[in-house]
């Protein structure tokens, strides 16, 4: 990109880090689409201060053209007018020219999730996998708190050692935004992690360091988003199940879980840490079956199977 562009880029991520106070998962996600969109500027030989409505849509086709889901064109066109009304309060231009750019329509299609059959299947496959018992302790732990805490894994990464109480059953956990939340920890996942709390100490005592982070690395760092996908991927397909599955599939679950057991809309809005009501509609599907049980009914809550690595007490 233009070392001009390059400095209202940089101006505006630190606008949006240190006046708005977004989130470092958030502005990683403008950097990455302005970067791109930037770059296209420049092999098209295009300038900011002279680009029209056209010249976005075309950059809009290019997009498509790649294969991408209108969900993830349609951040794209959010990140480009923020950034052009940015530029024009500045008044480093005067009309923004994605004002009128048109969204594409998403489809609000039906969440995949899996059973508390086919997460069994997931950890019996890391169990039965040839890699040492550490690695194995801590990623059975890592996959029962996705299931049934339902936490993004940018808020799984980001948990501290400190952010667990396992005393009185709860994580508090930072989302988007850096809101807090108390989310309950079920009898399993509580048992997972009094395990892996153990493995992880004699980890670090190699290392002689500790930065904090709950799931780290068997370098003893802390654990990458990545490599969280990556893992999971790996065991989704060991198990036979859909190509299809990935870490926010544990998070459907999770939701689609809480409303078959009887959960109001309101009280998983709550636990999954959505800012409106209206990213949780998505469920609405589930919630027409099985009102009869309460929240904490909920199996994976409660469950309490021989999935371990160790015999149960």
């Amino acid at each position: 990109m233009r070392e001009e562009d390059r400095k209202l880029f940089l101006n505006f991520l630190n606008y949006l880090s240190y006046e708005r106070g977004l989130s470092e998962n958030t502005v990683n996600s403008y950097r990455f689409d302005l970067e791109e969109f930037l770059n296209y500027l420049e092999n098209e030989s295009l300038e900011i201060k002279s680009l029209r409505p056209q010249d976005i849509d075309n950059f809009i086709f290019f997009l498509s053209k790649k294969g991408l889901t209108s969900t993830t064109v349609a951040r794209y066109i959010s990140s480009i007018r923020t950034f052009f009304k940015f530029l024009v309060i500045n008044e480093y231009i005067e009309e923004n020219p994605a004002e009128l750019v048109e969204r594409p329509k998403i489809s609000r299609d039906v969440p995949i999730f899996l059973t508390e059959d086919e997460v069994e299947k997931i950890k019996l496959t890391i169990i039965n996998t040839e890699q040492n018992d550490a690695q194995k302790v801590r990623d059975l732990t890592i996959i029962e708190l996705l299931f049934s805490t339902g936490l993004r894994v940018s808020e799984l990464v980001n948990l501290k050692v400190d952010d667990v109480n396992i005393v009185s059953d709860y994580i508090v956990v930072k989302g988007k935004g850096n809101r807090e939340r108390i989310v309950p920890l079920g009898s399993l996942a509580k048992k997972y992690l009094k395990e892996y709390l153990l493995v992880r100490k004699k980890t670090l005592d190699k290392f002689k360091r500790d930065d904090g982070f709950l799931f780290i690395s068997r370098l003893g760092k802390k654990i990458s988003r990545v490599s969280i996908w990556k893992m999971v991927k790996k065991y989704v397909i060991l198990a036979g199940l859909e190509d299809k599955i990935t870490v926010h599939t544990l998070r459907h679950s999770f939701a689609t879980e809480l409303l078959r057991n009887g959960a109001d809309l309101r009280s998983v809005q709550e636990l999954l840490g959505h800012k409106s009501i209206l990213a949780t509609q998505i469920y609405t599907h589930i919630t027409d079956e099985s009102k009869f049980r309460a929240i904490f009914n909920m199996k994976s809550m409660n469950r309490f199977k021989n999935t371990s690595l160790k015999n149960n007490d």
